[in-house]
């Protein structure tokens, strides 16, 4: 059963990085099968197809990302605290993983990205749904939607990294802490 899991995990891992390098169009399952060291046709015993394969991958994504920020959440600490560790784990975890940085945020904005799949249960949003709503239940959060407080930060998390990892030299130069976004961010939703 273990093999049959490795298997499994082995295309994620190889679709992934080759939709990093190349995209959605540049990762034919030829190639998956090949770089993931699998005949081609034991692609289709997991996944029935490109889009379900992308699919998979996108839950594989969610999953990695539930588990790193999960883990390092502490909940006895006051949201505060929370707020800036959730945004630097999350920021951490996509410096660390820049295929899955990329993957998510070329998903999101795809054709695979269907209302069928975003009426599906996603660990990572229900997750980040909870903290936020944690945080307004201990009243360190303006009320409001979880859902547009996990919007708002994890958008502005995903273009952080992207700049960052885009305008590296130029950051430099100009002297630009990108980490005041995150006080900015808490500054417009902690309670008065």
């Amino acid at each position: 059963m273990e093999n049959l899991l490795d298997k499994k995990q082995s295309i994620i891992e190889s679709a992934l990085e080759l939709v990093h390098a190349n995209g959605f169009h540049g990762c034919p399952v030829s190639q998956v099968a090949k770089n993931a060291g699998v005949a081609a046709g034991t692609i289709y015993t997991y996944f029935e197809n490109k889009e379900d394969l992308i699919v998979g991958i996108y839950d594989y994504v969610a999953e990695k990302i539930t588990s790193y920020i999960a883990e390092r959440d502490d909940d006895s600490l006051e949201f505060e605290n929370r707020f800036f560790n959730y945004w630097r784990n999350f920021t951490e975890f996509y410096e660390q993983h820049p295929a899955i940085h990329g993957f998510y945020d070329q998903f999101l904005n795809s054709p695979f990205n269907s209302e069928k799949v975003q009426n599906r249960p996603n660990m990572w949003h229900e997750w980040a749904h909870m903290f936020f709503q944690s945080g307004m239940d201990e009243g360190a959060i303006r009320a409001t939607n979880p859902v547009i407080l996990s919007i708002l930060v994890n958008t502005n998390i995903t273009s952080t990294v992207r700049i960052k990892k885009n305008f590296k030299t130029k950051l430099a130069k100009t002297n630009v802490n990108l980490d005041e976004i995150s006080q900015l961010i808490w500054a417009g939703i902690k309670t008065a």
